[in-house]
């Protein structure tokens, strides 16, 4: 999930090349108190936070950790009253193709991507940045089990499910080193590049745990546009929406944003929305946050151009990493991680729910 998930080291370096004289926390967006008090983030480097290896090695059990417990059995806020919305498929893919750019740097869906990026959640895999600190990638590989018993990744179910009953911000989450004794890594690589029923359990994670709850807290603010879905979504997939991480997360956005206001266009809405966000990324100690700003600053220029990309219906550019989204790309292979390779069999999608009922309908 990606505040991570989003923030790749590829796409940083990838950043730095091609836009060595542009920062994107420059001007308004500087690191100051007048921006920054609001976000009330400590002075704490990723790797205080995340600890190291060695400390976060689930054999020390006795350790006591300042972790935050859960109030219910998810992680997420209860979204039964916020309203629902509907959104069309190409707006859907648009919108996948869009926050895929922000995570890989490129079009391929990254579905075989798997990587510790240093942001205290483990593994970030996976076409959103699944991660074995969040419980995410726990519930994809559960999924897939259901239907793949005998699938190698079986072998880290185990150590995926202790890893999520930790106290969130306990340390021990960024733990990775069980993972790897089981070959967690390689065995999700060769299942996203060789078997469709694994591509389709992340499309249908991802919808249920990111774009359903996107659409609802949209619809709560009055953004209705196939832009402002889009963004809502690309937030929702970098930010979150559990409670356990009260201070980055989308509800935290909207808080710090306020609803919109009378006589307020959608257009200066999401201009406010976006603004709050990019503070956010900018003011935060962690240098994989501050990186990640170009993508506030690429869907800005989009909300810029509202009469043309307010529908989706055109092409767009993004111009930080320099990729245009068409819509029409292949969703199905990993093409910069599984080469030619492509993922066999045909399977149907499946509509889950919105894991925030208790018991969680995805770990069960």
């Amino acid at each position: 999930m990606r505040y991570s998930i989003v923030a790749l080291l590829a796409v940083t370096l990838f950043c730095l090349l091609v836009h060595a004289d542009e920062n994107f926390c420059t001007g308004d967006f500087k690191k100051h108190d007048s921006i920054c008090k609001k976000f009330d983030f400590d002075d704490k480097t990723d790797e205080e936070k995340c600890g190291s290896d060695e400390h976060s090695d689930d054999s020390s059990d006795d350790v006591d950790e300042d972790g935050i417990k859960l109030s219910n059995c998810t992680t997420f806020y209860d979204l039964s009253e916020l309203p629902n919305q509907s959104i069309d498929n190409h707006t859907t893919k648009m919108a996948q193709l869009i926050t895929n750019v922000f995570e890989n740097g490129v079009t391929s869906i990254g579905y075989a991507y798997i990587e510790d990026i240093g942001d205290c959640r483990g593994y970030t895999s996976g076409y959103i940045g699944f991660t074995t600190g969040t419980n995410d990638a726990y519930m994809v590989v559960l999924q897939y089990l259901k239907q793949r018993p005998d699938s190698p990744l079986k072998k880290s179910l185990n150590e995926l499910k202790k890893l999520s009953q930790y106290d969130f911000s306990d340390p021990r989450r960024a733990s990775t080193k069980n993972l790897k004794k089981t070959q967690y890594a390689e065995n999700w690589k060769k299942a996203a590049c060789s078997d469709a029923a694994f591509v389709q359990t992340q499309l249908d994670i991802g919808r249920s745990m990111y774009l359903k709850p996107a659409l609802k807290y949209a619809a709560s603010v009055g953004v209705h546009s196939n832009l402002g879905k889009a963004i809502f979504y690309d937030t929702i997939i970098q930010h979150g929406w559990q409670y356990t991480e009260p201070q980055i997360n989308l509800p935290r956005i909207l808080q710090l944003t306020g609803r919109k206001r009378s006589n307020e266009s959608e257009k200066q809405y999401l201009t406010r929305f976006l603004t709050t966000r990019r503070e956010l990324a900018c003011c935060s100690p962690s240098s994989v946050w501050n990186e990640s700003a170009s993508r506030m600053s690429d869907l800005q220029k989009l909300v810029d151009d509202w009469d043309r990309n307010k529908d989706l219906a055109q092409p767009v550019h993004l111009e930080s990493f320099d990729v245009t989204v068409k819509g029409t790309e292949d969703l199905v292979s990993d093409r910069e991680n599984c080469g030619k390779k492509k993922p066999k069999g045909r399977v149907q999608a499946k509509d889950l729910p919105i894991p925030d009922t208790c018991p969680n309908p995805l770990m069960s």
